[in-house]
């Protein structure tokens, strides 16, 4: 490692003749911007100009480079220091385009920007080459075709060669060419020159841990890009990730998908903090068996999944399915859903149907569990764990059955743990009393059942939530309704009191009596769910009760229970659950005795004085493994988990010293202790 320093435009780069100056892919664009930076760099170079004694110099900052041998000719690859590089070849170039002849502007160009002796169409004529984002506005400048330019462009390259030429012409003309430039002179830098012994790679994250975060995605592509050449970097660049770029219009987008890419791929998301340092592992595992170019391929061709499942408008055979899967805007299935995508699209080892059918599970799982206010924390990290049990048992079973393994994985195993699927019973309890209106998916729903086996599927998006029932009460409405104070109130939200009207119907209606409002409502009689409601000649709490059982019935019928025709991890007649202190939990008995505590079972968060040191420990070293979370309601098992004993079990997720066969019920809520045991002991 060489280190100096030197004046940028004095020194640092006109040493460099016949040599190249490269940003390689992996750099960000150039983020420079007139009222960030350059307002502040013009205002430093006008001190410089000022200075009196001619030798006061303004620090920049480092440049970091490596310098690599391509094809016989010299590059300077940056590794840091872009900006500061970029802009002050842009202000050589305005220097150029306001010099006071040829032969200034001839000596700016040898000494600065051109490589004399480099043929006129060779890529390393010009003593800067871009990154690929901004190559093609930095050659219209460097060729001075200045009328080309679009002064309305986003461009920062464009923005800020324009504002740097109007300023320093400003300059000029107050100061003189040659006071300016000698100023511009005095902008100086420390340049670190890399070696091959240094870790380039490491070197540019140590750098970027400071200043302007740099976001995981940013740092993938560094990684993948960093220690290619030039060229390759360009061409990995132009096919695979311009793709991904084109996908995600910001870098925080495309961070997300790596995650979910990643918890695909691995089973397991990774907190964003650390998603970078997962992603090398993972990405340094696959370079074993794959290539670069192999591994970005596949990149591509997961973002094109997301794109399909997440943006792009539905249609076809299946666009009912994937319209319930978007309307959700749930990312919790997302590495679920594009392993799945994988395996019909490119693998092909699942049809069309299953896919579909697929999705539509989890359409069910998702939407019953929504409507039935089960908090979507517990369930967000549960989907790479559910990717994993499905490969294991398609592994052993075959893709045949793969609609009623993944039945078996969401629904079956969560039976008796805090992610399972609500039953009808549960479902309608919980809807028939919820502040429906409240949620956001009940517009959907209203919709939903409202074109159900409806021939002509009605647009209706320009229609507004209607309160039956107005949510101001009045006397006449409490009389009707037989319901005053909380009750009302409790009443007038739920879904048998919610229907769809225009916008102007909705204002009109207002607080008007039932028959009056029916009168409101004969512009939306086409709409089933209004027609009902017309041929009532009163409406009543009761009648809001029924409505509400209704339309709650609908939804079980389009979303009906999920079952599993198989088992297909264990013997169905050991599986045990816990239910004590409001939590809940799974597992399975092994013949040995040992228990899988499955993945979603709840944790008591109290611990016994007596157990407390020991405990305590046991489980903040699972916290800190990620075997179990924080959630809102305590602790539970984001993994399953194999424990020595049903006692070490109960225990462990009960806070203290017990009796697990006392504990644990089998499948027919019998207390294992004389249930599995007696059959074991037989």
């Amino acid at each position: 490692m060489e280190s100096n320093p030197r004046k940028l435009l004095d020194e640092f780069i006109p040493e460099a003749v016949g040599k190249q100056f490269v940003i390689p892919v992996y750099q960000r664009k150039y983020t420079w911007t007139v009222k960030k930076q350059l307002v502040q760099l013009i205002k430093d170079l006008e001190q410089l100009i000022e200075d009196e004694t001619k030798q006061k110099q303004h620090f920049l900052g480092t440049i970091v480079y490596l310098e690599n041998i391509v094809e016989y000719k010299v590059e300077r690859s940056i590794v840091d220091g872009q900006q500061r590089l970029v802009t002050m070849f842009l202000m050589a170039h305005a220097m150029k385009s306001i010099s006071e002849n040829e032969y200034r502007a001839r000596e700016i160009d040898e000494t600065y920007l051109q490589n004399y002796a480099e043929k006129a169409d060779s890529r390393y004529r010009q003593r800067l080459y871009p990154s690929v984002a901004d190559g093609e506005d930095y050659t219209i400048i460097s060729e001075g075709r200045f009328d080309e330019l679009n002064k309305d462009s986003s461009s920062n390259i464009v923005q800020n060669f324009l504002y740097l030429q109007a300023e320093l012409k400003s300059l000029v003309e107050r100061y003189t060419f040659d006071r300016v430039l000698y100023a511009l002179k005095r902008f100086s830098i420390v340049y670190i020159k890399l070696d091959d012994r240094d870790n380039a790679q490491q070197i540019f994250e140590s750098i970027n841990s400071t200043g302007e975060r740099l976001t995981a995605s940013d740092l993938i592509r560094n990684f993948i890009m960093m220690n290619k050449s030039n060229e390759e970097q360009t061409q990995l660049y132009k096919q695979y990730w311009r793709k991904l770029e084109a996908v995600f219009d910001n870098s925080k987008g495309m961070e997300d998908f790596f995650r979910y890419y990643l918890a695909a791929m691995t089973e397991e998301y990774s907190a964003k903090h650390v998603l970078y340092q997962a992603f090398k592992e993972y990405w340094h595992k696959e370079r074993e068996s794959a290539s670069d170019v192999e591994l970005l391929q596949k990149l591509v061709r997961y973002s094109e999944y997301f794109v399909n499942l997440y943006y792009k408008k539905p249609d076809g055979k299946y666009l009912e399915v994937l319209s319930d899967f978007q309307s959700m805007e749930s990312m919790m299935p997302a590495p679920f859903v594009l392993e799945l995508s994988e395996w019909y699209y490119f693998d092909k080892v699942i049809s069309e149907e299953q896919y579909f059918e697929i999705i539509n599970v989890v359409n069910g799982y998702q939407l019953r569990r929504y409507f039935n206010g089960d908090d979507t924390s517990r369930v967000s990290k549960a989907f790479p764990s559910y990717l994993k049990h499905v490969r294991k048992y398609v592994a052993v079973h075959g893709f045949e059955n793969i609609v009623d393994i993944v039945i078996y994985v969401l629904v079956t195993r969560n039976q008796s743990n805090n992610m399972s699927l609500p039953t009808d019973k549960a479902l309608k309890s919980n809807l028939s009393n919820v502040n429906a209106y409240a949620m956001r998916l009940v517009r959907w729903l209203l919709e939903k059942i409202e074109n159900r086996n409806n021939p002509a599927t009605l647009d209706m998006s320009n229609l507004s939530i209607e309160h039956i029932m107005p949510q101001t009460s009045t006397a006449y409405w409490e009389e009707k309704a037989g319901v005053s104070g909380e009750e009302y109130i409790e009443l007038v939200n739920t879904i048998g009191n919610l229907t769809l009207v225009t916008k102007p119907d909705n204002s009109a209606a207002g607080n008007k009596d039932f028959e009056t409002k029916k009168k409101i409502f004969e512009d939306t009689l086409h709409i089933r769910l209004n027609k009902t409601l017309y041929g009532m000649s009163e409406w009543t709490s009761e009648a809001i009760k029924n409505r509400s059982e209704r339309l709650i019935d609908e939804l079980i019928s389009m979303y009906p229970y999920l079952r599993s025709n198989g088992n297909y991890d264990h013997d169905g007649s050991r599986n045990i659950f816990l239910e004590a202190h409001g939590i809940k939990a799974s597992g399975y008995l092994n013949e040995d005795g040992t228990v899988i505590i499955y993945s979603g079972s709840e944790i008591y968060s109290k611990i016994k004085d007596i157990a407390s040191d020991t405990l305590g420990e046991v489980r903040q070293e699972m916290l800190d493994k990620g075997i179990i979370e924080k959630t809102i309601g305590g602790l539970q098992f984001t993994q399953d988990y194999v424990a020595p004993s049903v006692s070490n079990a109960a225990g462990l997720i009960l806070g203290g010293s017990r009796n697990g066969w006392d504990c644990w019920k089998d499948e027919d809520g019998i207390i294992i202790n004389d249930s599995l045991r007696k059959r074991n002991s037989k």
